[in-house]
């Protein structure tokens, strides 16, 4: 039988390899994630660590997106307000081989609400994390402040969310076929994602 200490050992090993993992594979995993959101991947049920409940989960790009090529010059395009994702701008940075440095995220985690944060190529810790109100009416009608327990519970659902899709990521990316089918699939996504309407949510 497992002991505490040990499963606890062997949660924060598993904790590190995801950090680790995410300092080299940052700029693949949120070209893979845009991909994966216009996909019929999405929405997907995701179990969460120690819950043996799914939900399911919506995932789209919000009202920023920054893309950057990473040759010397270092040319970013930074593309704000409606949805950047399905511009002109975003198609032809993606087909001239930018990467996705930043964006925006949007994430309806059901029965939760809609959840958002900034994602970022040099880390992906999120940042700047809205998090669905709490249906609580003060006296008056009035909406509570959302208390601190809520607020933690919340931050902690959409960090673990985000990492089991990080996980999918990993699935991928270290799978037999990633070069002979996910990445090609990928590079015809880009080619073909201007010539058909995509939907984001």
């Amino acid at each position: 039988m497992v002991s505490k200490d040990e499963l606890q050992l062997e949660q924060l090993k598993q904790w590190n390899d995801i950090t680790q993992a995410k300092g080299f594979l940052a700029a693949d995993f949120l070209l893979w994630l845009w991909y994966y959101i216009e996909s019929d991947q999405n929405p997907s049920r995701f179990q969460l660590p120690n819950d043996p409940q799914e939900y399911l989960v919506k995932l789209w790009i919000e009202d920023r997106l920054v893309l950057e090529s990473d040759d010397a010059k270092a040319h970013v395009h930074t593309l704000k307000g409606g949805e950047p994702s399905r511009s002109i701008e975003a198609e032809s940075a993606l087909q001239t081989g930018k990467g996705v440095k930043e964006v925006k995220l949007g994430l309806h985690i059901d029965p939760y609400g809609d959840f958002f944060c900034m994602m970022s190529a040099k880390d992906l810790a999120p940042k700047g994390i809205t998090i669905p109100a709490p249906a609580i009416a003060g006296d008056g009608g009035s909406l509570q402040r959302p208390s601190l327990a809520y607020r933690l519970k919340m931050t902690e659902i959409l960090t673990e969310t985000l990492d089991v899709v990080f996980r999918r990521f990993m699935e991928a990316r270290i799978a037999e076929d990633w070069w002979n089918k996910t990445w090609p699939a990928i590079q015809t996504w880009i080619d073909q994602r201007g010539h058909s309407e995509t939907h984001l949510h």
